[in-house]
């Protein structure tokens, strides 16, 4: 009988624990060669068990160099069909991009994918959490691929300030040695 018992609590146990089996966001960084990145989403819920009404970026950003809202707001978000895109609270970063899903019939189904969420931003790609939800209160979190550094300098900033502290250090070693300030 306390064999039954011990069965019976770790099979509720597991109920009762058990994740759902959440979808991927999958973030890719094509570097545009003028000192921004297109960062592109992608939502694989092909082996998920809940569907995706809205999922949201935790960036390490203070600051952020794009309109979060979607296109057809004025903002520079790309969204695929009957989705918005807008700035959301973070969980635990300094800045959320936020993407959702205008109604039932536009979130990612549990078994199918989703593309088309994209922006363009200076701030150079590193590793992001996220975290999404479905509309009966699923939800799960992963990491993937975002803006998540400073801006990487071009290399005519960083050539015209080696120029100006070469010029600086030249000045400071012209002044006549031995010659006393006045």
């Amino acid at each position: 009988m306390d064999s039954l018992r011990l069965a019976g609590g770790l099979a509720l146990a597991l109920v009762l624990f058990a994740s759902p089996a959440p979808a991927s966001i999958i973030g890719s960084a094509l570097d545009n060669g003028d000192g921004t990145f297109t960062y592109s989403f992608e939502v694989d819920n092909s082996s998920g068990s809940f569907d995706v009404s809205s999922f949201s970026l935790d960036l390490p950003l203070a600051t952020h160099d794009w309109d979060p809202n979607e296109i057809a707001s004025g903002g520079d978000v790309t969204v695929p069909d009957n989705w918005f895109a807008a700035e959301g609270i973070p969980v635990t970063g300094l800045f959320a991009q936020d993407f959702v899903s205008l109604d039932g019939s536009s979130d990612v189904l549990a078994g199918s994918k989703l593309d088309g969420f994209s922006f363009k931003s200076s701030y150079a790609p590193g590793a992001v959490n996220y975290y999404e939800f479905s509309a009966v209160g699923d939800s799960a979190t992963g990491s993937t691929t975002g803006p998540a550094a400073a801006p990487v300098p071009e290399p005519g900033a960083a050539l015209v300030f080696s120029l100006g502290l070469g010029l600086v250090a030249f000045h400071l070693n012209r002044r006549p040695r031995g010659a006393t300030a006045a």
